[in-house]
């Protein structure tokens, strides 16, 4: 014969007050960000990464002059294998070039990198995005 539970057991009382409280907190909170995903994923724009590159500040170093440079990416889209070159100028003539990789740059947000030049950049330097990837 089956043991029938004791009076007084935690199985035989009914739920209390802040047990409902939370289970209610915690749809509401797991409603809210799945509706959220589905907004940020149905409004995404598709379109590819929208690339600017800026100089933050340049200086002198023992191997050479320093550049560091921020990449900022205006879309919805992460670029990855992101190529920036760097060129010191004199009118139209190129000087000097040097490049490098950024891993990423994710969609809406910025990245910072630097180049090493071996001439003086001050004035006669630009920097631009040549490529990147779809991660």
């Amino acid at each position: 014969m089956a043991n029938s539970p004791k009076p007084g057991l935690v199985e035989n009382r009914k739920a209390h007050w802040i047990e409902w409280a939370t289970g209610a907190v915690s749809a509401i909170l797991v409603m809210t960000l799945v509706g959220w995903i589905a907004y940020e994923a149905a409004t995404q724009d598709d379109s590819p990464p929208d690339l600017s590159v800026t100089i933050v500040n340049s200086a002198g170093r023992a191997g050479g002059y320093l550049v560091m440079f921020d990449v900022n990416n205006a879309a919805d889209r992460t670029a990855a294998a992101v190529v920036v070159r760097g060129e010191i100028t004199d009118q139209n003539t190129i000087i000097e070039t040097v490049e490098t990789t950024l891993d990423y740059v994710p969609a809406r947000s910025t990245a910072r990198g630097g180049l090493i030049f071996r001439n003086d950049p001050t004035g006669r330097s630009r920097l631009f995005a040549t490529g990147f990837s779809e991660p």
